[in-house]
């Protein structure tokens, strides 16, 4: 094997969701072909470094950029950010750093600063929608490369950014045995109280108005029953988070859904809950890719996905899923009830599904992210001589 790298991966403490998750998975990978490995955590408490120990990699913790809570806090450049500059740059040095890779905006704008003072690789894997803000820009200038999730999200960043940019789309390890799913369908009907052969359709994702989960409650609203008489109840799993989607507390409250739109939270282990619906949905707007869908498909549950954002670069209309206009209701109606009234269809597209992210596979996404860093540092060293 070639020279290992050292990286550091950078979190806000108290902010997680299906981002860091497949940041952590990439991490993980990472260390398995022998690099080391090293998760900064801004901040004492929070899902990140307990998701981050139970995967086997070391936690270092410093100080939060920000003493404004989770998801209430908007994003954007705080003052923090460059109070937090000398603990970064010690970080960077006594960790022996020579790459950082961020997964966020808010942990770009955070390490921007210190990797430019100590000459150290600035990786911005790119998640997000790009918006003109002086601060962001300034980071990722300072970003020697720049992997983008999606060909959605790299055609909105702009060409002198892009002419540092990859496309690489996440990588999936979720896996449950036939005994498992089996016993997982079974096991969250009996926890929510559900009768044994009830329909569940589920979203994923922190409840925010571009994830517009209340589409899943107009469907509910439509659908009680499938064709066979089975009753239809709906699963939200995620955190409540600003800007908040308002739509779905009223919906459930106009429609009477609360007996039959369930919200448990943030869920672990999430392949149970998804592996125990019928159907998973994903409704949402400017989405660069969404990483519930591809775990859906990898734990074999057929998928709705919306047109708007990456995942349609991967989900072809009726062969692996289901795609629908984020606003036309009577689509994504219409499209639940073939999943969960044609069993046939649901099936092909549930195995067409797990071939798609089979090449996502953690192992080979570490592969081709270990070539842009080793391509950073052959560009460097040519320059220098």
């Amino acid at each position: 094997m070639m020279q290992p790298f050292t990286i550091g991966f950078p979190y806000a403490a108290d902010r997680f969701g299906g981002s860091n998750a497949s940041s952590l998975v990439l991490a993980r990978a990472l260390q398995d072909a022998g690099h080391r490995i090293h998760v900064l955590v801004h901040g004492a408490e929070g899902r990140v470094a307990d998701e981050a120990e139970d995967l086997g990699l070391a936690v270092t913790h410093l100080p939060a950029f920000t003493a404004v809570p989770g998801y209430a806090r908007p994003d954007r450049f705080r003052i923090e950010q460059i109070r937090a500059f000398p603990a970064c740059c010690a970080a960077i040095n006594h960790l022996s750093l020579n790459i950082v890779h961020t997964n966020d905006i808010g942990m770009l704008r955070g390490w921007s600063m210190p990797c430019f003072a100590t000459s150290t690789a600035l990786v911005a894997h790119w998640r997000s929608n790009f918006r003109d803000s002086w601060s962001v820009k300034t980071s990722l200038r300072v970003a020697r490369a720049v992997i983008a999730v999606s060909q959605y999200s790299f055609d909105k960043l702009p060409g002198w950014v892009q002419a540092k940019s990859v496309v690489e789309y996440n990588s999936f390890d979720l896996q449950i045995s036939p005994e498992e799913a089996c016993n997982a369908y079974a096991d969250v009907r009996a926890a929510l109280g559900l009768p044994a052969e009830a329909a569940l359709v589920g979203v994923f994702g922190n409840h925010i108005k571009r994830k517009r989960t209340h589409v899943l409650a107009d469907i509910l609203r439509a659908i009680t029953h499938t064709a066979d008489g089975c009753p239809v109840y709906g699963l939200a799993c995620g955190a409540r988070a600003e800007p908040y989607d308002e739509e779905l507390d009223a919906k459930i409250d106009k429609f009477g859904l609360q007996q039959r739109l369930f919200r448990p939270g943030f869920v672990r282990p999430i392949e149970k809950w998804m592996t125990a619906c019928d159907a998973v949905l994903a409704p949402a707007i400017d989405e660069p890719l969404a990483r519930n869908v591809l775990e859906a498909q990898a734990l074999g549950v057929p998928v709705v996905v919306s047109t708007d954002g990456g995942l349609k670069e991967l989900i072809r209309e009726g062969e692996n899923g289901l795609l629908r206009d984020p606003y036309d209701g009577e689509g994504w109606e219409s499209a639940t009830r073939r999943l969960l009234d044609d069993r046939n269809l649901a099936d092909r597209l549930a195995q067409n599904g797990r071939a798609t992210v089979a090449g996502l596979a953690p192992a080979l996404h570490a592969q081709r992210i270990v070539a842009v860093y080793r391509g950073l540092f052959n560009r460097t060293s040519r320059k220098a001589a």
